[in-house]
């Protein structure tokens, strides 16, 4: 989604780029992390 867009990687390459030294991906990584954790506290709550 949007959060891909603007971190220009979707899940995947975000831990091989890790892997290969780029470490501010660990930045991109914990707001996927909480941007999940977040859609799950709040998705009974949305209009589906």
């Amino acid at each position: 989604g949007l959060g891909w867009a603007l971190a220009g990687t979707c899940p995947g390459p975000m831990y091989v780029l890790v892997g290969t030294g780029v470490l501010t991906m660990l930045i991109v990584i914990a707001g996927a992390l909480l941007g999940t954790f977040t859609y799950g506290l709040i998705k009974e709550k949305l209009p589906h």
